[in-house]
């Protein structure tokens, strides 16, 4: 708090208060006034972000706390299921009071791990957030990671905010989670022809490089809906999806979002098989 006392002691020994305060500075009074005026900014923006990383953590501690309570009365319910069943809803009911604006806080898939039991009992919600491969099982293979890599065509070193799933052209491509068609692009460069689909909690899904483009802007889409086709406009070396997650306006890697629904429906169908294996 310091730069700002020193800025308001500045502004009132300087001639601000005159009625022509631009001529009355100097060349280094400007100068120190706009450090001061940057370094304002930074200590807004910073605390500002600190704030709010406060608040996810928060509330990511709360959401794994409600998280183990779940899986005590999964294992509690066994020997009373009626009381079980009572606390299991209203644990249930707490988390869907809070977990609209907790989806909506964090910035990356790295926070889901505190729903997954939640998810066990709430799995529809998956339909609302990219949570599944936009490519049909066995079509395609990872040709290219989310991070830092050489350019194929350029050659020079440049950061790839998506995933390149490597398929054969004309295979079929579904959209990753429930939404609305935000942008369709058709294209000679860049992404080439591309679909842009905006979903719930600050999500965002983008399709590039497509041969084939089966919906307008503004449609809405369900998941796995079949949205497009694999194919290789724009600036591509080869035949591939070039797949994007943005989240609150940035970037993410879209890697542990590919096979969440698949794991979560894969852990609800062994639970059912060991309840009903207990019944008989």
């Amino acid at each position: 708090m310091n730069f700002i006392k020193n800025i308001i002691f500045f502004l009132k020994r300087s001639a601000f208060a005159s009625g022509n305060p631009i001529k009355s500075l100097g060349k280094k009074e400007v100068a120190y006034l706009l450090f001061l005026v940057l370094l304002c900014l930074f200590y807004v923006l910073r605390h500002g972000l600190d704030v709010s990383d406060h608040k996810v953590q928060d509330s990511k501690m709360a959401m794994e706390q409600y998280g183990e309570r779940l899986k005590i009365n999964l294992d509690s319910s066994r020997s009373d299921a009626i009381v079980a069943g009572k606390e299991r809803e209203q644990l249930l009911l707490a988390i869907e009071e809070r977990i609209v604006v907790y989806l909506y806080q964090v910035p990356d898939y790295s926070y889901m791990n505190s729903l997954e039991t939640y998810l066990k009992y709430r799995p529809e919600l998956l339909k609302q957030l990219p949570s599944a491969v936009p490519l049909e099982k066995g079509d395609y293979a990872l040709s290219s990671k989310y991070g830092i890599r050489t350019h194929p065509i350029s050659g020079t070193i440049k950061t790839h905010y998506g995933i390149d799933l490597a398929a054969p052209a004309g295979k079929t491509v579904y959209a990753a989670a429930s939404g609305m068609v935000s942008k369709v692009v058709f294209s000679d460069t860049g992404y080439g022809n591309h679909i842009v689909i905006k979903h719930r909690f600050g999500f965002e899904s983008l399709y590039g490089h497509l041969q084939k483009v089966l919906v307008v802007e503004g449609q809405k889409v369900k998941q796995h809906e079949l949205i497009a086709t694999v194919g290789s406009s724009g600036n591509a070396t080869g035949f591939h999806l070039h797949y994007e997650t943005v989240k609150n306006n940035l970037k993410i890697d879209p890697i542990p979002s590919l096979n969440l629904k698949r794991n979560i429906y894969a852990e609800l169908i062994e639970l059912n098989k060991s309840n009903d294996g207990e019944k008989q």
